[in-house]
């Protein structure tokens, strides 16, 4: 495959529930990223989906930008695995780092962290900041609560049409390269 000088931030869980199938996702899209010479974007922790993330990537050779709060700092929780290192107060800062330093988004399984930075990305392109799409990497059928939810904000007319526009799902690596060239 060749060689792309894509951002690609992948915002995830920094836990590591026992869910087999997501727990594989992490490491097909972090292998994929190192494998095609794309850069991972992500918060920079040590622990859990979040590290064998990037362990992934940097296996395959990739590049690891992490964007890391300084209570990660204060709690030692900072990956060794970074080749940049984005220092900032908090997850505000967090967020806006990752958004200017990134050129795709990619939401795999996660909590709240990961439904605040998928709610950032669609809350631009809302407003009419920047327009830009979110990748959901639908492990284990992960987002389709969230889909459902809001297709049934958008049919009570509470949210636009054109911003569901903005979210693609797959379930595949080819899947994920294909949006990832068409964006």
């Amino acid at each position: 495959m060749e060689s792309v000088s894509q951002r690609v931030c992948v915002f995830l869980a920094s836990r590591e529930p026992d869910n087999a199938a997501c727990r594989e996702a992490v490491v097909a899209v972090g292998e994929w990223i190192g494998r095609t010479g794309r850069t991972l974007v992500y918060g920079g922790a040590r622990k859990g989906w979040m590290e064998l993330l990037a362990r992934s990537v940097k296996s395959c050779g990739g590049r690891v930008y992490g964007v890391v709060p300084q209570i990660l700092v204060d709690r030692g929780y900072v990956s060794d695995l970074l080749d940049i290192t984005f220092h900032c107060a908090g997850l505000s800062d967090r967020k806006d780092i990752m958004m200017r330093e990134s050129d795709v988004f990619v939401a795999l399984p996660g909590g709240i962290g990961t439904l605040d930075e998928i709610f950032t990305v669609l809350g631009e392109s809302c407003i009419g900041i920047r327009r830009r799409r979110i990748i959901l990497y639908d492990a284990d059928h992960c987002w389709q609560p969230l889909l459902t939810a809001l297709r049934s904000l958008r049919d009570r007319g509470l949210i636009a049409d054109d911003i569901l526009d903005c979210i693609v799902t797959v379930d595949s690596i080819e899947a994920l390269e294909q949006a990832c060239t068409d964006h």
